[in-house]
């Protein structure tokens, strides 16, 4: 608009020019009016610019989200009231050190120590067994013995009574049944011992994971409750964010898939006044959004600096490839009935040229398939009212 603008102001300096020279060349007879009228007509005002070789570059400039790398909903892991909150908002925290809440302390705890009483009776409940396997070991033993006297005696020679035998062989078999009661009682004991332990493990594990620790380093984004309320398994409490490490994510079109390589396409990130270029994208979804035909592409960014931080907006510039080729300014681009064209100055005369066209970078447009050479000199304002051949007056030539 600026060089239109200027272009239509020389063009009125001519006319007034052109009409003062026609005032006086009048009153000198020196040029008739009707041949000025007809030179006036016939030369065209133009502005040329000179086409040049450059690099043209093909561009996906879609917007983008700022989000940490790593991020953690922290939840109770143990439902019950919060007793406390030791952190807040902004404060800094280290993965497995820092303490952010605890659940039911009072609860827990109580449990847990009933469950450690309880393993002490059972230990000891064991120990009673024990002693008294032991007593009736013994009273085995010598049963036992006695058993085995009779029966020699009263095989060999007879020298007891069948009855005394008989009786002999009641009692062993009495205290052997009372002896594998005892051996039965023991290992009972010990089972309800293994029982309580595993008892008391749960009610430690509970107790301990009612106190929640970071489970990453980073910082308190949100705190979602306050002590007093009741948490449930799985309801997040607080929400951490690693902001060491970022990542810029946004959508392409399905069409350029083919084109990205994850670590070598290069891409530049704009966030408010913060500008980095030469990055690369690290990520790209394996597969196509069917709903969205697109798909996501992530770039990270270790050490970000100050104000790149999680919920801002990106704008990115995706650099699928790049080529050299000869370009010419936007505006030298006409629309014929044949398609695309352009007007060149060939001395005081404008050629029409027709083109193909390819890229487009920073204004400028590379031109695939001409007789346009670099250093030729484009018709960029003017050019709307040129036919092939038309004589032109230069008004200005950019170089």
């Amino acid at each position: 608009m600026y060089k239109q603008g200027i272009f239509y102001a020389h063009i009125l300096v001519i006319l007034i020019l052109c009409a003062c020279i026609h005032g006086c060349r009048n009153e000198n007879g020196n040029q008739p009016e009707a041949e000025l009228s007809t030179e006036l007509s016939e030369s065209k005002p133009v502005y040329l610019e000179t086409a040049r070789s450059m690099t043209f570059k093909s561009v996906l400039s879609p917007s983008g989200n700022v989000q940490a790398k790593n991020s953690a909903y922290v939840s109770a892991r143990i439902p019950g009231t919060l007793d406390h909150i030791f952190v807040d908002e902004g404060d800094r925290v280290i993965a497995g050190e820092t303490d952010l809440f605890q659940t039911d302390s009072l609860k827990l705890g109580k449990a847990s120590e009933a469950s450690r009483k309880q393993l002490d009776v059972d230990e000891y409940t064991v120990l009673e067994r024990q002693a008294n396997l032991e007593q009736v070991q013994a009273d085995y033993n010598k049963v036992k013995l006695d058993y085995d006297r009779y029966e020699r005696l009263y095989e060999q020679d007879k020298a007891v009574t069948e009855n005394a035998f008989e009786i002999k062989e009641s009692q062993f078999l009495q205290v052997s049944a009372v002896k594998k009661h005892a051996e039965i009682s023991v290992e009972l004991a010990r089972k309800r011992m293994e029982q309580s332990k595993a008892n008391l493990a749960i009610a430690d594990k509970n107790l301990r994971d009612s106190l929640v620790q970071a489970p990453i380093g980073g910082v308190v984004t949100q705190r979602l409750m306050e002590p007093g309320e009741m948490a449930a398994a799985g309801t997040p409490v607080l929400r951490i964010e690693d902001l060491s490490v970022v990542e810029i994510s946004a959508f392409l079109p399905e069409e350029a898939y083919s084109q990205v390589v994850p670590g070598n396409t290069k891409i530049h990130i704009h966030v408010g006044n913060i500008h980095l270029r030469n990055q690369v994208i690290s990520y790209k979804s394996p597969s196509v959004s069917s709903n969205l035909r697109a798909f996501e592409i992530r770039s990270y960014i270790k050490q970000p600096p100050e104000g790149l931080v999680p919920g801002r907006i990106a704008r990115l510039e995706v650099l699928l490839h790049s080529r050299e080729g000869l370009g010419i300014p936007r505006e030298a681009i006409t629309l014929r009935t044949n398609g695309p064209a352009i007007f060149v100055g060939d001395g005081d005369r404008a050629r029409m040229i027709p083109v193909r066209t390819g890229l487009e970078t920073d204004g400028w447009v590379e031109i695939l398939e001409s007789s346009l050479k670099t250093d030729s000199l484009v018709v960029t304002a003017g050019k709307d009212l040129l036919q092939d051949g038309d004589t032109i007056t230069v008004i200005r030539k950019d170089r």
